[in-house]
């Protein structure tokens, strides 16, 4: 690859490689685990040591919960740092997905961990002072990681903009790591000295060296931008953005994929977004991005200008015909701008002549919401297995209009492919759980489905 044509196919993945190194992963955070509920075990509050039966055994519990809600906390940063090798093995938005669940986990642990700690103590005998300050803090780190909990979850419901509340989950969460190591250090008898003190300091050391190097890559990012080539309609409220990448800069992605962009525009505010790359690796040329206007946001894409700049980070993703295998049968479905992976898929195939089946399905609301209508006239025409079923929800059954895609009608637009078809499905939320839920009932197996469900 020359410095003039820094764009080109990235590798993927084997299943068996991703089991293997995901099982080495899985293996990695259950040793961690393990060293942390034996912690209780091995060193010995003083405590415990005037606890008897059932009393030590709740004592002995919370710590346990204390430790295991400490080092999944920490885990946090690892789920939500963009790592190229655990996209590659998990993909993102799975990472995110446990980012989330991992989150609920450690609040609940958290709670429970006072509870039980101080169910073995008469807490009418302790009095208010200065001196239990360590305590003050841990009711407080509580109260912090359940805020930042309750505003992830029902951030949408209390309308929270997302800028704000990034900022806020941000600053919320490094200060909860720091609480929690105040916490540990000055509330906990096993961490007051010897090795468990000695290998907080070391975990801390490393969380604090993994942030800095977190918040110092997207500085690196911003000094290559990307520069926008083009921007076209490619839709009735679409666009086609066309990027050229810096000099002696790589960019390899896989049909499929998608990258978080933030555009430096006089006319865009600075928000970063994911976006699916609808280009192919096999045209180094260019790197295109369709967006469509569907909210205050994208509504300004137009207002775009070719020579502005554009941070990119990426590609992420696992959704690609390529994780599917070479030769299998393809059934792809879309629902709206959903067709920007299959868009880069099927351009791809076009440029390696490939000849196998492939069912594409695209529910859009009316004809005028067709994208590179043109374009994938010409891809049904150059590949020969090609056939494309559009669906309209907003039409007529006149004017070709069937409504929203159910159980009967994707039986029938299906009832000549395999039922061991590789199913891509990409669109609206509610229609890929829909799809995901209709798939096995009309005899398309778990296994062979491919879905990505990405939001922030």
């Amino acid at each position: 690859m020359t410095a003039e044509t820094p764009i080109g196919e990235a590798k993927i993945l084997s299943s068996k490689t991703r089991f293997v190194l995901g099982g080495i992963c899985l293996l990695i955070l259950l040793l961690l685990l393990a060293g942390a509920i034996s912690i209780p075990f091995v060193f010995d509050s003083p405590s415990l040591r005037y606890k008897l039966g059932f009393k030590k055994t709740l004592l002995r519990t919370g710590q346990i919960f204390g430790t295991v809600a400490a080092t999944l906390l920490l885990l946090q940063l690892v789920l939500s740092a963009r790592l190229k090798l655990l996209d590659r093995i998990f993909a993102l938005n799975r990472l995110y997905i446990f980012h989330r669940v991992n989150a609920v986990a450690v609040g609940l642990l958290a709670l429970l961990h006072p509870l039980l700690v101080f169910s073995t103590t008469d807490l009418s005998n302790i009095p208010v002072e200065l001196k239990y300050w360590p305590e003050a803090v841990g009711g407080f780190l509580l109260l912090l990681l359940w805020l930042v909990i309750a505003s992830g979850i029902w951030r949408l419901f209390l309308d929270i903009h997302f800028d704000r509340w990034w900022l806020f989950h941000r600053i919320a969460t490094f200060l909860a790591a720091v609480l929690m190591v105040l916490h540990i250090l000055f509330a906990c008898e096993i961490f007051e000295q010897g090795l468990p003190r000695t290998g907080l300091f070391m975990i801390s050391g490393v969380y604090i060296l993994f942030l800095g190097w977190v918040k110092v890559k997207p500085l690196l990012r911003n000094k290559a931008p990307f520069l926008i080539n083009s921007i076209a309609r490619a839709g009735v409220d679409a666009y086609a953005v066309e990027f050229a990448p810096p000099q002696k800069t790589s960019f390899r992605y896989t049909p499929g994929q998608f990258a978080f962009i933030t555009f430096r525009s006089k006319n865009l505010s600075s928000e970063e977004h994911p976006f699916t790359i609808s280009s192919t690796p096999t045209r180094p040329e260019n790197l295109l991005f369709t967006i469509r206007c569907s909210g205050d946001w994208t509504n300004q894409i137009g207002r775009l200008q070719p020579g502005e700049k554009a941070v990119l980070d990426g590609p992420y993703g696992q959704f690609s015909h390529l994780a599917a295998g070479l030769h299998c049968e393809l059934v792809m479905i879309a629902g709206g701008i959903g067709i920007t992976p299959m868009l880069s898929m099927l351009r791809y195939m076009a440029d390696k002549n490939d000849e196998r089946s492939i069912t594409l399905i695209w529910s859009n609301r009316t004809r005028k919401d067709i994208v590179f209508a043109d374009e994938f006239d010409e891809l049904e025409r150059n590949l020969k297995g090609l056939r494309i079923l559009h669906v309209f929800t907003r039409e007529s059954k006149e004017a070709g209009g069937g409504g929203r895609l159910d159980e009967d009608q994707l039986d029938t637009l299906l009832q000549d492919c395999s039922r061991q078809s590789a199913v891509f499905i990409c669109g609206p939320p509610v229609m890929m759980a829909e799809m995901r839920r209709i798939l096995p009932k009309i005899g398309f197996s778990h296994n062979t489905i491919y879905w990505e469900k990405f939001g922030l």
